[in-house]
Order: C-alpha cells, then sequence, then structure tokens
C-alpha cells in the first residue's frame, strides 16, 4: 500500500504516537454521542440512534455508572432533615451513650456556628458551593457573631464533668468565648482573633479583640504588629490548604491525639469530615474495630464516616443538642455577655499600634469594663496600698479593740498549754517521807515530787528543754494569690484558664521595649563571644540521612 501525501513526510515515531490518539478521540466523541442520546426519551430516538446503542454496549454501560456516580455526589450535597418522631428517638440514644460515656471528645464544624450567623463552607449555601455556582457569597460581620446554643450546651457538658475535650475545625473563637479553657479545646485550623509570637520560647499568644488575619494569606502570617517582648513580628494562627499548623496552642494537636487515643464516645457535631477524616490519629486506626470509641455523627449533609458510625442523626446541632440536655436532665445556660472571657484576657493595642489594622473590635459590654477595672484594682492592692494612712488605721484600730469583748467559752478554758516537751514525761512521786512536812503545813506538793527531772538543783543535767508546739488553726497561711480574678471569680481557678494577661504587655511602650531587647541581644552577644573564646570549638555534628539529626540505621545483610 501506497503511503498518502500527508503521512509520507511524518517520521515513524511521530505517526506511532498519533495513531492512539485518534483512536481516543474517536472515543471520547462516540461518549459523547451516546450520552447525548441517553439523555433522549426512547420515543425520541431515532432508529439510526438506537442501531449506535446496541453497537456500543460496553459504552453505554460506561456512560451509564458516570452518571450513577454524579447522581451519588449530588444526592450526598443534599440536606436532609430526620423527621420528628425519629429524630427523638436518636436523640434519646444519643443521650444514653452520652451519659455512659467516660470520656467523651466531640469534633466540631461550621455547622455549629451557622445560628451564629457565621457560613458554612459545603453547605447548600455554603462560601465554596457558592463560589462554584458563580454567585456572590456576601459580606459575613464575623465580630458580631456570639455562641451558640450548641456551643453553650458543650460548656455546660464540660461544667458537668463529661465532656472531656474538643477538637473544632472552626476560625471564629466561640468555644473560647462560651467558656471552655484552652487546655481542653484544640482548635486545629487557628483561632481569628490570636496571633502568636513564634521567636519567644515557649511561644506567646496574643488574645485581641479584632481578627487579626487582615493582611495575611497562604504562606504569609505576618500581621504588621511587634511582639512586646522580643520586638519579632507577630503571626496568625491560621493554617490554609497545604499548611500544617504546629503550634501549641490554639492549635494543640498534641491535646487532641491524646484526648482521641482516651475517647470511648467520640461524637461530631456539624462537620463534613472531609478533612478530618485524613488525620488517622483521631480515629483510633492503629486498633481494631471492635476496641475503637463508638462514633455519634449530626450533620445534615453526607460525611465519609457514615458508615463506621454507631448512629448517624440527620438535624440541626441546636436542636439536636436541645433535646438531648432535655433527655440529660442539663440545663444549657444562656451566653452572658458580662462574662466573656476574651474581654478580661484580650491584650489591647498600644497608641503605636492603632494604625496596624481597620478591623472593628468586639464592642464590650459596659459590665466587663467596670469588672476589670475592679479586677486590676484589686490586683494593685494586693501587691502594694500606697493610699493606706497609717496614724488613721491605729486609731480605729485602738477603738475597735476597746469597744470588742471576746467571749470565752469552756473550751478556751480548757485548752493545753501551747509549752510541751520534746519528749513526753512520765510522773513518779518521790518517798513519802519527804512529803510530811508539806502535808503539816497545808502547802501544794512541788514539782519536784511528781517531776523531779525538772527540778533545777538536784537535777540539773537532766533538764530537758520545752518545746514550743505551734497550733496550726492558730496560725493562717497566707492564700495562694490567684493568677486571674476572673478565673477565679467565675470559674473558682487560681490558674488562668485562658491566654494570660500580662500587664508588662499593656503597659510597656514597643519602642522601649524595642529598645530594651537590642540591649539585651548585644549583651548576650558580648557573654557568648567570651563563651566561645574560653570553651574549645566542637566538631560539627552529621545532621543524618534526614537533615533534622536523625542517622537511619541499616542493618547490613548477613
Amino acid at each position: 500500500m501506497e503511503e498518502s501525501n500527508t503521512d509520507k513526510f511524518i517520521s515513524r515515531r511521530r505517526s506511532v504516537t498519533l495513531k492512539p490518539l485518534k483512536v481516543k478521540d474517536e472515543r471520547v466523541a462516540t461518549l459523547k454521542k451516546v450520552s447525548a442520546i441517553l439523555n433522549k426519551s426512547e420515543v425520541n430516538r431515532t432508529p439510526e440512534e438506537l442501531e449506535l446503542l446496541s453497537s456500543c454496549g460496553d459504552i453505554v454501560k460506561e456512560v451509564n455508572l458516570r452518571q450513577k456516580k454524579r447522581d451519588k455526589v449530588k444526592a450526598r450535597l443534599e440536606e436532609v432533615e430526620d423527621p420528628p418522631d425519629i429524630l427523638e428517638e436518636k436523640c434519646m440514644r444519643l443521650a444514653a451513650a452520652i451519659s455512659r460515656a467516660t470520656t467523651l471528645t466531640v469534633y466540631t464544624g461550621a455547622g455549629i456556628s451557622t445560628a451564629a450567623s457565621i457560613p458554612d463552607y459545603r453547605g447548600t449555601n455554603g462560601v465554596w458551593t457558592r463560589m462554584q455556582q458563580g454567585k456572590d457569597i456576601g459580606n459575613h460581620d464575623l465580630s458580631q457573631a456570639e455562641p451558640t446554643v450548641t456551643h453553650m450546651a458543650l460548656y455546660a457538658l464540660y461544667k458537668a464533668n463529661i465532656l472531656k475535650y474538643i477538637v473544632s475545625q472552626n476560625c471564629d473563637g466561640l468555644h473560647l468565648r462560651s467558656g471552655i479553657p484552652r487546655s481542653s479545646l484544640s482548635e486545629v485550623h487557628g483561632n481569628m482573633y490570636v496571633e502568636v509570637c513564634r521567636n519567644c520560647k515557649p511561644s506567646r499568644e496574643y488574645w485581641r479583640l479584632f481578627d487579626v488575619t487582615e493582611k495575611t494569606a497562604r504562606y504569609s502570617h505576618g500581621t504588621g504588629r511587634m511582639c512586646h517582648k522580643c520586638s519579632s513580628v507577630l503571626q496568625d494562627s491560621i493554617v490554609h490548604f497545604g499548611e500544617r499548623g504546629n503550634l501549641p496552642f490554639p492549635i494543640n494537636w498534641n491535646g487532641a491525639s491524646r484526648a482521641s487515643k482516651q475517647a470511648d464516645v467520640i461524637l461530631c457535631l456539624g462537620s463534613s469530615l472531609k478533612v478530618l477524616k485524613k488525620y488517622p490519629w483521631l480515629w483510633q486506626m492503629d486498633r481494631p474495630v471492635h476496641k475503637r470509641g463508638s462514633l455519634y455523627i449530626v450533620n445534615l449533609q453526607w460525611t465519609p464516616k457514615d458508615e463506621s458510625a454507631t448512629l448517624k442523626i440527620n438535624g440541626r446541632c441546636d436542636d439536636v443538642m436541645t433535646r438531648v440536655m432535655n433527655h440529660l436532665g442539663l440545663e444549657i445556660p444562656q451566653y452572658n455577655r458580662s462574662k466573656d472571657p476574651i474581654f478580661y484576657h484580650a491584650i489591647r493595642l498600644q497608641p503605636s499600634e492603632l494604625t496596624t489594622t481597620t478591623q472593628p473590635c468586639l464592642e464590650e459590654p459596659s459590665v466587663a469594663l467596670s469588672c476589670r477595672d475592679k479586677l486590676k484594682l484589686n490586683s494593685l492592692s494586693e501587691d502594694v496600698d500606697e493610699s493606706l494612712d497609717v496614724t488613721d488605721n491605729l486609731d480605729e484600730i485602738k477603738i475597735k479593740q476597746q469597744d470588742e469583748t471576746i467571749p470565752k467559752t469552756e473550751e478556751d478554758c480548757t485548752t493545753p498549754s501551747p509549752i510541751e516537751l520534746a519528749e513526753q514525761l512520765t510522773a513518779y512521786s518521790a518517798p513519802f517521807f519527804t512529803a510530811l512536812p508539806f502535808l503539816s503545813m497545808g502547802l501544794p506538793f512541788p514539782p519536784m515530787f511528781f517531776y523531779p527531772q525538772m527540778t533545777p538543783l538536784l537535777y540539773y543535767p537532766l533538764i530537758q528543754s520545752p518545746a514550743i508546739k505551734q497550733d496550726r488553726n492558730l496560725i493562717k497561711e497566707p492564700d495562694p494569690k490567684p493568677a486571674c480574678g476572673f478565673c477565679m471569680e467565675n470559674e473558682g481557678s487560681p490558674v488562668c484558664l485562658f491566654y494570660q494577661l500580662d500587664a508588662k504587655q499593656t503597659d510597656q511602650a514597643s519602642e522601649v521595649v524595642g529598645m530594651e531587647a537590642e540591649n539585651e541581644s548585644n549583651i548576650e552577644a558580648t557573654e557568648v563571644e567570651d563563651e566561645t573564646a574560653s570553651t574549645p570549638t566542637a566538631t560539627a555534628k552529621n545532621p543524618g540521612w534526614f537533615g533534622k539529626g536523625y542517622r537511619k540505621g541499616f542493618r547490613k545483610k548477613r
């Protein structure tokens, strides 16, 4: 056969690569024709189209299989709610599981914050769904958001010692504002109100009243503000796609993995689990199936963990948690803005930092302002009270001592003497004839007849020095000063449960701190130079195969 004019000048390698492309193009064209024919009704199909369908049976099967997959994906995106009777029955089962749980861990997603006017991502009206459809996502002011019924229900479970830990995908910071301490919370995608100094060891967190992510983006996390201690650039705590968060707070992966290992009941609220499913340490995948914790899911849409869940509830989080708390007999507290911990622990901007942001701040309630000032005054009065008038107070104390009378009781009269001997002394009597003079004169017996070892004349070497016994009830030890007045007053904890507000961070100007940091660095540099001059130089260590100080050991084959 003679080659055509077009194929005559094509190289052999080029012609070999063109033939598969032509076959692939023909198959794609046939797939399009078959799919268009299948979209028509059987009545409107022509004989030629019917003949094409009969001759291309494998392509028809492939087109039908693709269509089933598309329908399945669309069905998973739909939001489905259970009927009221079925929902009530499922809530009873969930309440029974929570009451039996010894270690309850909750995973939360954007679905629990939709009631606070914060849109979700993959819902029917979510941010990413509207972006895929080419619609406007709108403007959402997150500074007006407040903890929802679900947030406060979780706080009630925590106060009842039922809930042990929360792993949240949300960046809105509403779990902290509801009262959950940061030691029992992992915000694995960060917190929009927290910026961190990574240069300080340990890292230094700054809890703000505004969104700190105004100037940040993927792989660019500088907020434009400086650390009050080391003057390095502060960074936000948000984890974007393709990034890995390693901050101890607010991300706290160590606490999340530890809680997931100990959990016997895992409750997922308002999360599609498409991101959390990629973290195997959250699902106890290293254990057999029968030794893993029970999984309960509350979501309107399909999740990839539905098949492995003990119970799936198709309902809204606020409605489900209200029913569950009623079955448990626990009351859901109302959110009180005046007791929001963010208003007592947030670090205010210094005058030089006011131009670093244009985001609106959270409006502080008047009660919170007065209480915060009162707490500051109390902390200052405990340290130094400069307004104390000594003369007036002494006069008042004398008048009070004259007026007050201390009543005595039988217990006061019968209390033992505070002076006791270091070793217990046994009483033994002297000879009887030595007591005759005292009996004839009616005098009481001297101590030497009962405790001769205490007499200074005859038994001087045997005298033992008495030990003064201090009654612990009489001596009051000073109460430990709480680290945070708000946590002590509202939570009864002497330790700060949130991000502790340091007075040095707020009162010190950033310029002065920067100069002090430079001076300290210069002093440290001179000290290091002196030490290096005196100490011998150490040989450089091999960083290892990974370049991280680890050398992987291989065993040689025998």
